[in-house]
């Protein structure tokens, strides 16, 4: 979406939050300025990369699931199984290879062995398409990550790891408690 409006632009400064903590037992501060600089940073990152894939003639959705298609250890990956691995439901999936398939950039091919199941592969056209945009995109996401040295790059990782590893635990909590309730 070129020109999407950022969902945070500014964060509050970090005395906002520690006043808060104070009229909020168990408000954390530091913990509230370090989850709302990531959000903001995701937001602007999916923002760029929206525009980018824009202006190659992409979508975050299509690329992705061009790229999963070139890229699945299968030859012809089912439509189901990309669905469970992008984590979007077949509906989903199936709106996307309808307009990659309507732009001749994938086809839909039965499987011999079962008939219920629908492979995927690129056209020509849709390989055309990657080879011209992979290079640049490739390019664009490694300048974003230009100013962290090496080690920098591999302390990010394995932050980010850590809160997605707490993000799975409260996933499971959340969804656990729905599941009592």
């Amino acid at each position: 979406m070129p020109g999407q409006v950022p969902f945070i632009r500014h964060v509050p400064r970090y005395e906002v939050l520690q006043e808060a903590a104070h009229r909020y037992p168990g408000f954390d501060p530091s913990g509230c300025y370090a989850f709302l600089h990531l959000l903001r940073t995701a937001d602007e990152i999916l923002t760029l990369d929206a525009d980018f894939l824009s202006s190659m003639g992409s979508r975050q959705g299509r690329f992705n699931l061009m790229m999963m298609v070139a890229h699945c250890a299968q030859q012809f990956p089912a439509a189901a199984d990309l669905a469970e691995c992008t984590g979007v439901s077949r509906a989903t999936v199936t709106g996307l290879l309808d307009g990659l398939e309507r732009d001749g950039l994938v086809e839909r091919l039965g499987d011999p062995e079962d008939r219920r199941v629908v492979r995927v592969r690129l056209t020509s056209r849709g390989e055309a398409l990657l080879e011209r945009v992979r290079p640049a995109y490739f390019h664009w996401f490694a300048r974003l990550m230009e100013p962290l040295s090496e080690s920098e790059r591999e302390h990010l990782v394995c932050l980010l790891q850590k809160v997605q590893a707490r993000i799975a635990e409260l996933s499971e909590e959340i969804h656990g408690e729905k599941a009592t309730a």
